[in-house]
């Protein structure tokens, strides 16, 4: 084995080995840095979305800002080189193939802003989230080409980069020791435990398989939490994803006093009147109405009057 075949190697090795320790925020960065020891580059992005829609999901950037995406939004549905990336997945291209790329508006409003000069990409589809999901690495120069040999490296290691992040995760979801996955800004799941899908199917039915219900992912990623009376997810931010976890909630059930009071009071009775519909104190009831709230976790008349019906307890 000559030398940077050995390289190569050594890196392959690293890299599968490090999906097993490091945690999922940490991992791309690491492997960009690890790649720059390899092929030299100015930054880099390792990437994915959605190739019709040209919709952003997930980015991680070395080397540059984390708003490099910002002036990309204008110009994505005319970006000849990220066409050509997107339309011949699994294969590294180079930008300098176009050539008239450095004279587009997708160059002139977004890549030469950062000095972009020569790219090289490569893309496939997950075949979970059916994503386009990709890696690229670019120059702030055109004196140093990238060379073939740099090409077929990046091809070459590009494919183990996508499995060992796949592993990645579910390694970190497997030591949560919860029904667990990584959820995108979109809702959808990039990787999930067997039974974390299992809970949200039998919740919301074979659609959340792939995606959450819009205001479950709005609850999580603006709140930290989601909850209804049967289920509750949690979720914890990784850089631009969230690790959530789900559970079931724990049976709660009132007594059949309880029960009367909440009726009662949901309807719009004023304690007084329950307490005159019921021949108790409207002291008795203060108490019962306190104590349900505790009991269900919900801190209003509307919060009280929406558990009662998604248990059943009003017709």
């Amino acid at each position: 084995m000559n030398r940077p075949d050995k390289r190569i190697s050594e890196f392959i090795i690293s890299m599968h080995d490090a999906s097993m320790y490091l945690s999922a925020s940490e991992f791309q960065e690491w492997t960009l840095k690890e790649i720059q020891s390899l092929i030299d580059f100015d930054f880099a992005i390792w990437g994915s979305g959605d190739g019709r829609s040209r919709q952003l999901h997930t980015a991680t950037i070395l080397h540059q800002v984390d708003s490099l995406f910002d002036t990309w939004e204008e110009v994505k549905h005319e970006d000849p080189y990220a066409n050509l990336v997107i339309a011949n997945t699994g294969k590294t291209w180079n930008s300098k193939v176009l050539p008239k790329f450095h004279h587009c508006r997708a160059y002139d409003e977004h890549w030469g802003r950062y000095d972009a000069k020569q790219l090289i990409s490569t893309m496939e589809i997950d075949p979970k989230t059916g994503l386009h999901i990709f890696v690229t690495l670019a120059r702030d120069t055109l004196e140093n080409d990238f060379s073939q040999a740099d090409m077929a490296l990046k091809n070459v290691i590009t494919q183990h980069l996508f499995l060992a992040a796949r592993h990645n995760d579910m390694h970190n979801l497997r030591s949560q020791q919860a029904p667990a996955a990584f959820v995108d800004r979109h809702g959808l799941l990039n990787a999930a435990l067997p039974e974390f899908i299992a809970l949200l199917t039998n919740e919301w039915g074979r659609k959340a398989k792939q995606q959450l219900p819009a205001e479950v992912t709005e609850a999580l990623w603006t709140k930290g939490c989601y909850r209804n009376p049967r289920i509750v997810i949690n979720a914890q931010r990784f850089k631009n994803r969230l690790l959530v976890r789900a559970g079931i909630c724990a049976a709660v059930s009132l007594s059949a006093r309880e029960q009367d009071v909440a009726w009662a009071y949901v309807k719009g009775h004023t304690h007084k009147e329950v307490a005159r519909l019921l021949d108790i104190s409207p002291t008795t009831v203060r108490t019962h109405i306190a104590r349900i709230y505790q009991k269900l976790e919900v801190s209003d008349k509307a919060e009280l009057a929406s558990w009662l019906h998604s248990n059943r307890f009003l017709l």
